[in-house]
């Protein structure tokens, strides 16, 4: 009896794998029948993505025959048939060779001796890449510099990552006693806060380091530094913390920026060879400069930590990273973790106890599996799901493991500060130098968007951090970058004729011309040499220190330190009898006593209207000012001084440095209004709530206050000051609100 098909009921569920089983011999025959045609080479065939010579295939076989013959011995018919020259690779070969490789220590380098990056290759052909600090590095994605909102929405809704692996580690290894007398001497501040847990190796801590040689010495750069955690290996027959003399044995790495590493390693260097001679009761201090045997990975983003837990897969002796996606994990937490590859989905490798770890990079790390035998690994993965195996194909053609490669990585998770409220997190991955290229693709396939060096200024402006060296000014990396840049815009601008070059603005500003305020100095035209150099208080300890220094613990200035109850400064700013009872600081700003200049970090938003950009002074208003914007009438404010005062208001010298040139003419000394800072870091386009980052004199912002606050009544009074801002190539002031940020927090270390 014929079955009737149209009222067969097909099952509901079909099992793949059942399938698959069942028809396996059929599966087979035509998987070795295609391996047959295709001589086992399942790669797409380059000339057939090409639509012009897809027709022909005849001139890509020519060029490949070509390719194959170079760098090979071949016969020279022409002159002798048995001799054999050997021609070199073209150097798109070459190129692609030198490129392609991963040695286990150190940076590659290009002809000049350039360092490149381990992800060189992926951000060259996406980034405009410049050379900075003796590396190629990503300027920021193509085109004319835009992408900003893009950039927010990413840190917002995504996460972004970063390559810092031109940060380098000092490592000081000797006993405990004999280090801390050294960071006392080269950090400031120091001892940390929780000087405690930060000796035990638990949480990382941020100081400011510097030169010993006085002890207002300059400034080198902002730095993180680190404990071995005091515990036992896994080994028992060994113990971390070794016992010489009964002293403690330890180690520290101290984590630099590229532009001040060499500066840095010599005055650590110098610092710890001075100490061994005058304690020669205390063991020396080793010094070791770890450069090129470490990778950083920054990860930024709302999703930041939910990518971690994709990515990193702790083996099983270790804990889990984050118990949920919120993370209770503390601030500035050093979390030491042993991973799987990230580019293996599944290891059945047995993990062994006596792993090294990554404080041991000197015993020597091994490297990652090779990338041909992790893509034929997962092809044979592949065929084995759909109960396929590749009998066809010969095993001495498979890209066999290296000895020394391992499938597990030591890493070091730095839990950062977050931003924004503590809706964007911020993770920084330590890892071996050899293992980037293993964790960056994963990073990027799982939907993080890299950045360069432009998008990470913007995420630190956006987050009010400032950046380094852009925003260091007390660094010889700041004066280094912004001469660079200079001579980059004075080169550009040298392209132009002359009826379309912009009029000249100093890069580098000229910091001296904070003392001219208020007619401070006698003779404006030459400025009053400064004791030291340029002092930035980056800790409410140092700005106290300072205002003890010059007695002025009376000015309307309140570092964090002394103030850190909120209820107190409000007092402080209800009571009517402040300043009549404060005395004004107009004393300070007389007859050239104002030898020694104190800035503060500040953060900036516009009153109403207005874009500050990078550059822009900031200036000490008149209460006339302050009342034309605040008086809520619909006309608009456009205060300006005279366009010819513009392109003179700062004038170049001979020696190239620049200088504030005072207006004479009574109309425009009129509308001059005295510098007090500048900005740092300017307004990033298509932020919801703009911020700019800038550098004020403290002094100067505690006389402003005092006249602001004896001008209008108590309700009216604020924490925050009314300041001029003026781009430099615009001739109209902006009203702005100024907020001190040591007033607010004790430390201002953390740093992008």
């Amino acid at each position: 009896m014929a079955t009737d098909r149209s009222k067969i009921i097909p099952p509901p569920d079909l099992v793949v794998q059942k399938f698959t089983e069942s028809r396996a011999p059929e599966l087979e025959s035509l998987y070795s029948t295609i391996a047959t045609r295709l001589n086992n080479n399942f790669k797409s065939q380059r000339n057939k993505r090409r639509r012009t010579t897809s027709y022909d295939n005849q001139a890509s076989k020519t060029r490949f025959r070509k390719k194959q013959k170079l760098g090979v011995s071949i016969q020279n018919s022409d002159v002798n048939s048995e001799k054999q020259v050997k021609k070199a690779p073209p150097r798109h070969i070459r190129r692609r060779k030198e490129l392609n490789e991963n040695p286990k220590n150190g940076f590659c380098t290009s002809g000049n001796g350039t360092k490149r990056l381990r992800t060189h290759v992926w951000y060259a052909k996406r980034f405009t890449m410049i050379t900075r600090w003796g590396f190629h590095l990503p300027l920021g994605l193509h085109g004319r510099g835009r992408g900003s909102r893009a950039l927010l929405k990413w840190l917002k809704n995504g996460t972004v990552v970063h390559d810092a692996s031109y940060y380098s580690a000092v490592q000081l290894e000797g006993s405990q006693d004999s280090i801390l007398p050294i960071l006392s001497i080269v950090m400031s501040p120091f001892p940390p806060s929780d000087a405690e847990n930060v000796i035990s190796g638990g949480i990382y801590a941020t100081s400011m380091l510097h030169h010993s040689e006085t002890p207002n010495s300059h400034t080198i750069a902002p730095v993180i530094y680190m404990w071995r955690p005091n515990q036992k290996s896994t080994n028992d027959s060994e113990d971390h913390v070794k016992v010489n003399n009964g002293q403690t044995f330890r180690q520290l790495w101290i984590w630099i920026h590229a532009a001040a590493l060499t500066e840095g390693y010599n005055a650590l260097k110098s610092t710890c060879e001075s100490q061994g001679k005058v304690n020669e009761d205390v063991d020396s201090v080793k010094c070791i400069t770890l450069e090129g045997q470490f990778g950083t990975l920054e990860v930024i983003g709302s999703k930041a930590s939910h990518l971690l837990h994709k990515i990193l897969n702790p083996v099983s002796s270790m804990s889990s990273i984050m118990e949920n996606e919120d993370d209770n994990t503390s601030c500035c937490e050093v979390i030491p973790l042993v991973v799987n590859d990230p580019r293996v989905l599944t290891n059945n490798t047995e993990f062994d106890s006596s792993y090294t770890e990554l404080w041991d990079a000197n015993k020597g790390l091994f490297c990652p599996v090779e990338e041909s035998v992790v893509c034929m690994e997962k092809h044979h993965q592949r065929l084995s799901s759909f109960c396929l195996t590749n009998k066809t194909s010969n095993d001495d053609n498979t890209p066999t493991t290296n000895m020394e490669s391992s499938r597990f990585c030591p890493v070091i998770l730095l839990k950062r500060n977050n931003l924004k409220d503590h809706s964007i997190t911020r993770w920084t991955i330590i890892l071996p130098l050899t293992w980037v290229k293993a964790f960056w693709i994963p990073l990027i396939s799982n939907g993080a968007q890299a950045i360069g060096l432009r998008e990470r200024s913007w995420v630190s402006c956006e987050a009010g951090i400032p950046n380094f060296p852009s925003e260091f000014p007390e660094c010889d990396s700041y004066t280094s970058l912004m001469e660079s840049q200079a001579s980059t815009i004075d080169e550009q601008a040298s392209l132009r004729p002359v009826s379309m070059k912009p009029f000249n603005i100093p890069i580098l500003p000229p910091w001296n011309c904070i003392q001219l305020a208020y007619g401070s100095n006698p003779n404006p035209n030459e400025p009053i040499p400064l004791e030291s150099n340029m002092v930035v208080a980056r800790s409410a300890r140092m700005l106290t220190g300072f205002l003890n220094t010059i007695n002025g613990n009376h000015l309307l200035i309140f570092p964090h330190d002394k103030i850190k109850n909120t209820s107190i400064l409000s007092k402080i700013i209800k009571d009517e009898k402040i300043p009549d009872q404060v005395p004004n600081a107009s004393t300070f700003l007389e007859n050239g006593s104002r030898k020694k200049l104190c800035f503060v970090r500040v953060v900036l938003r516009a009153f109403k209207e207005g874009v500050i950009e990078d550059g822009a002074l900031v200036c000490a208003p008149r209460m006339d000012d302050i009342k034309l914007w605040t008086s809520g009438s619909n006309n608009k404010v456009d205060f300006q001084i005279p366009q010819s005062v513009m392109a003179t208001y700062f004038v170049k010298e001979d020696s190239g440095k620049w200088k504030l040139q005072v207006p004479e003419d009574p109309a425009a000394m009129e509308s001059n209004r005295w510098p007090i800072g500048f900005v740092t870091s300017g307004f990033v386009r298509g932020s919801k709530k703009p911020v700019a980052g800038g550098l004020c004199d403290a002094v100067l912002l505690a006389h402003i206050r005092h006249e602001q606050w004896s001008c209008v009544s108590l309700k009216k009074r604020k924490k925050e000051l009314y300041v001029l801002t003026r781009n430099l190539r615009s001739t109209s002031y902006r009203l702005a609100l100024l907020s001190i940020v040591l007033e607010q927090q004790e430390e201002d270390l953390d740093h992008i």
